[in-house]
């Protein structure tokens, strides 16, 4: 398979809807999201093509076929919120491009195991989503956040999103913790 710009809106040919990738690699060589570190890949003024939904923003809100998505900017190195976000920044308005035409975005999942939607291992293509709102928001720490409500498209034959178990280990460690200081 060849290497793959990744700007296109809609599906990578020969990409399925559901397909998983071991790494940031895989996805970037498939075309499917080309940026190894970035959520967000888009141009802003054409939109945006592809995003990662992964562990980047405590006030991201996955509902699988809906998702509460937040932009880039803002975080120091640990990734803690220490200012606002710009609706400017070329990754924030390419998805406010999108909230305005409306071009299908790509949205892949890592995996994060506080959503059940995410993946247990890799990257997973879970096919494509319209911005259908996108607005300045005040976040969980007080700092003002491009906030977009993406939603699914529905496709024939497209296959529902996987929901994965939601009890980890970690989690049960913490249940127990939580008990025994109860």
């Amino acid at each position: 398979m060849t290497s793959r710009d990744g700007r296109t809106f809609g599906h990578i040919s020969g990409v399925e809807v559901g397909a998983v990738f071991t790494s940031k690699a895989g996805l970037a060589e498939a075309g499917v999201h080309v940026l190894r570190q970035a959520g967000i890949h888009g141009d802003q003024e054409l939109g945006a093509f592809s995003i990662c939904l992964s562990k980047g923003y405590e006030d991201n809100v996955d509902r699988g076929n809906t998702i509460v998505y937040v932009g880039s900017g803002g975080q120091d190195d640990d990734g803690k919120q220490i200012s606002d976000q710009s609706p400017d920044s070329t990754s924030n308005k390419a998805l406010f491009i999108s909230s305005e035409t409306k071009r299908p975005v790509r949205v892949v999942r890592g995996v994060n195991d506080d959503n059940v939607y995410s993946p247990s291992s890799g990257y997973r293509y879970d096919g494509l989503y319209v911005v259908d709102e996108a607005k300045m928001k005040e976040g969980k720490k007080g700092f003002m956040m491009c906030t977009f409500t993406l939603k699914r498209i529905d496709e024939e034959g497209q296959k529902a999103i996987p929901i994965r178990r939601t009890l980890t280990v970690g989690k049960l460690a913490k249940l127990r913790k939580k008990a025994r200081a109860g």
